[in-house]
């Protein structure tokens, strides 16, 4: 039975992330109602934080205690030990300071100290080594765990989507199922597609996450940026926390302070995807705003400067005495170092679409395109071909050889010059086998089959629907770059086909003359006001 002084107590309790055990939990809270017996205190609230690191005041069950005392709820706040309650200094003397203003003594069961200067002492002494413990515990683990990422193995944690974890050498494995998705976003990005027709592509398929979880865009960036999909094993990536004990994902520690290991664990992507994902992620980046852009721009990220090299970026300049929204493509340091004038944006989409139709989006421009990448693929595939029977046939020569040697080892001609020119035989054999390999990969990557109907039917289809995004990536496809200079804007088209960039032309316009290509040399001339105005 618990006798009473008026003396009314909370309790608080608590274990760690690095000791996950409820039992401890249940151990301090004994504890702590037999010395409340043993004292007559009353006992009013208990409070207790799970997996929850002292080192840091992000605790609810603490920070509600702490809000709890400034109603006076409770005299003395009571914990097992004092480094439940704080294993860091400032926080210790900070919220001890406050309970104290509101009434409230902090006890240890375990730790008893004096009213005294030397009780002082004592406190601030076992403060400091709990800092100290906490602080070095994380040394040590951090050498522990530094040594299992040099032998690339799995740190912890939940792996990366598209891998688990071998249970036998704890290094990475591929998860066919999630593997599948992570080669379906990188294709699907490197192709053009936005965050928001990836996540509806997997949704329409059915793709989950880990534990059946739905995908969302947010985690697309992440996974796009994560080298282990290109087989690099890297670990301590993520920069320290700060003063206050948050750590933002964001942040990236120094290369040279990261464990970066090509190889260390399989890849789910080739390395050459993974780069034209960065590419691409970068460029997005110089875009800024085009992509939260409410209005759709055809053209943005196709669009550079001249003069300065940046992408243009679209700009809204109000709407002119008809009520015509006026937008440009403006070149971003224009207000600094570069003189180049904006374009306006309907001129210069609208030109675009007309030289595409012109030169890409019709049955003889197509035919004159098939033709030429016909012509190119046959030679490449004649040489390719003529390479793979040079190769069958040496192949074929070595098998002779290895018999012979064999033979002779078999009548009992065993020497070490056999052995040697056995093994030199076997390995120029493996060496033409995967030069033949990659012969045929390169074979099957010029093969091209070009479908003009579908090219073009997919074209008027899209086009019923200018405003939607699939229209400006399908359009963006045959789109190399634009160039603007002051007077004089390059427009470079290119087959769709990254296999024949030789094919890509280049085509050379005035901007006077994309003004008056829509609305004739009266109107050109009319509105020369508002073409300077907007380029």
């Amino acid at each position: 039975m618990i006798r009473t002084n008026n003396k009314r107590v909370a309790l608080y309790a608590r274990f760690s992330s690095d000791n996950q055990r409820t039992e401890s939990i249940d151990a301090q809270i004994r504890a702590m109602t037999t010395y409340c017996e043993q004292n007559g205190y009353t006992i009013v609230k208990t409070y207790v934080d799970e997996a929850k690191s002292a080192t840091t005041d992000r605790r609810p069950s603490f920070q509600q205690l702490i809000k709890d005392s400034n109603n006076h709820e409770f005299d003395i706040l009571l914990v097992h030990k004092l480094d439940r309650f704080a294993r860091n200094r400032y926080d210790s003397a900070v919220y001890k300071r406050e309970l104290k203003k509101n009434g409230v003594t902090v006890c240890s069961v375990l730790e008893r100290f004096s009213d005294g200067p030397e009780g002082i002492l004592m406190e601030s002494l076992l403060d400091g080594m709990s800092e100290y413990y906490s602080q070095n515990l994380s040394r040590e683990v951090f050498k522990g765990m530094t040594e299992t990422a040099l032998q690339c193995k799995h740190t912890g944690g939940i792996p990366a989507l598209g891998y688990d974890v071998d249970p036998v050498t704890r290094k990475l494995v591929i998860n066919p199922y999630e593997a599948e998705i992570i080669r379906l976003i990188f294709d699907m990005f490197v192709q053009g597609f936005t965050y928001n027709q990836i996540i509806a592509e997997l949704n329409r398929q059915g793709f989950k996450g880990k534990h059946g979880r739905e995908l969302k865009k947010n985690c697309l960036h992440e996974i796009l940026k994560n080298e282990k999909y290109k087989g690099t094993y890297v670990y301590n990536r993520t920069a320290s926390k700060n003063a206050d004990g948050r750590r933002n994902s964001h942040l990236k520690k120094p290369r040279e302070e990261q464990i970066v290991i090509p190889g260390g664990c399989p890849a789910i992507v080739s390395e050459e995807t993974f780069d034209k994902a960065q590419k691409k992620l970068q460029a997005n980046k110089r875009l800024g705003g085009s992509n939260k852009a409410k209005e759709l721009y055809l053209l943005s990220g196709k669009v550079f400067c001249r003069e300065c090299g940046y992408a243009m970026h679209g700009n809204h300049h109000g709407y002119n005495e008809s009520g015509v929204k006026l937008t440009t493509y403006r070149c971003p340091s224009r207000r600094k170092d570069c003189n180049n004038k904006e374009i306006n944006r309907g001129y210069l989409e609208e030109y675009v679409i007309w030289l595409l139709e012109r030169e890409i989006f019709n049955s003889k421009a197509l035919r004159r395109l098939v033709k030429a990448i016909e012509a190119r693929s046959g030679a490449i595939v004649t040489n390719i071909e003529d390479d793979r029977e040079r190769i069958d046939r040496a192949v074929a020569e070595i098998e002779v050889q290895l018999k012979n040697v064999a033979d002779a080892v078999a009548s009992g001609l065993l020497s070490e010059a056999l052995i040697t020119r056995l093994n030199e035989l076997e390995n120029e054999k493996n060496r033409l086998i995967t030069e033949k390999a990659h012969l045929n990969g390169e074979m099957s990557g010029h093969m091209v089959d070009i479908d003009t109907k579908y090219i073009l039917g997919e074209y008027a289809k899209l086009k019923k629907t200018p405003s939607h995004p699939a229209y400006r990536e399908y359009i963006q496809n045959f789109i190399d770059s634009i160039s603007i200079g002051r007077y004089t804007v390059y427009i470079t088209l290119k087959t769709g086909l990254d296999v024949f960039p030789e094919l890509n032309k280049t085509y050379e316009a005035r901007r006077q003359v994309i003004y008056e290509k829509f609305y004739g040399n009266d109107r050109a001339s009319s509105c020369k006001q508002s073409a300077d105005r907007c380029g």
